[in-house]
């Protein structure tokens, strides 16, 4: 989902920036506003998965692209630029790189309060990947969120996403907290719990994170989870960048 600073201020009050995506799990319940095109890079997200044999570290250049088609609508692209596997085990190893997935989505600010807001995200999922990575396969996604304002600087939100990407169906739930400290500087805390409808491969992590806006136009990002159970996935964190124009 998954959009930090500017999501604290009430929406009666004048926005210091966009509701960036960046870095939470979740969906960011409001749409752009002021600003019409909006770029975020993580530079990069990684993930560690020790569940199995081989172990896998991924590092990840996720790109979302941004831009207000008409009042409470935004159109999103994201392309995984670049992808990066190793695999680790006691009998081999290797490593593998290219372009990854990508996803066209039409995102909806259905509801915009005082105190509560929500938005609903679609979209389809195309597979865009390297040979090593490719699964031939193309697939869907949608996400619901909400979030409610508890005063200027704090928030709570919570959001749903399912997502079909052709071999594999999957729901995902994100509760998470968010608070600004100063006009530069914010936290949050989330927690992401993935059902696998398929195979009942679910994935369950908690951390957080901090953004730094080092300009009205600008946030930095950097964040950090960790595995709620043994069947999750180990480890996952990132750094990111998100521009407005």
């Amino acid at each position: 989902m998954r959009w930090l600073f500017s999501l604290f201020c009430l929406p009666g009050m004048v926005l210091a920036a966009p509701p960036f995506e960046r870095p939470g799990l979740g969906l960011n319940p409001d749409t752009l506003q002021q600003h019409r095109v909006v770029l975020e890079q993580g530079l990069p997200d990684a993930t560690l998965d020790q569940r199995y044999s081989p172990e896998i570290s991924t590092l990840n250049f996720n790109t979302l692209l941004r831009m207000q088609v008409v009042s409470r609508m935004e159109i999103q692209l994201g392309i995984n630029t670049y992808r990066y596997q190793k695999f680790d085990s006691e009998k081999d190893n290797g490593d593998l790189d290219g372009l990854g997935d990508s996803s066209l989505g039409a995102k909806f600010a259905i509801y915009r309060g005082e105190i509560f807001r929500a938005a609903l995200l679609g979209g389809m999922l195309m597979d865009t990947s390297s040979d090593g990575f490719s699964d031939d396969e193309d697939g869907s996604f949608a996400a619901l969120s909400g979030g409610w304002w508890l005063d200027d600087r704090h928030q709570l939100q919570l959001s749903v996403r399912f997502e079909d990407d052709g071999t594999e169906s999957s729901t995902t739930v994100v509760p998470s907290w968010h608070a600004r400290l100063s006009d530069e500087w914010a936290v949050f805390l989330d927690a992401g719990f993935t059902r696998n409808q398929d195979n009942g491969d679910d994935n369950n992590r908690a951390g957080g994170g901090i953004t730094w806006m080092a300009t009205p136009n600008i946030q930095l990002d950097v964040y950090g989870r960790g595995a709620l159970d043994t069947g999750s996935v180990d480890n996952e964190a990132g750094l990111g960048v998100g521009i407005a124009f």
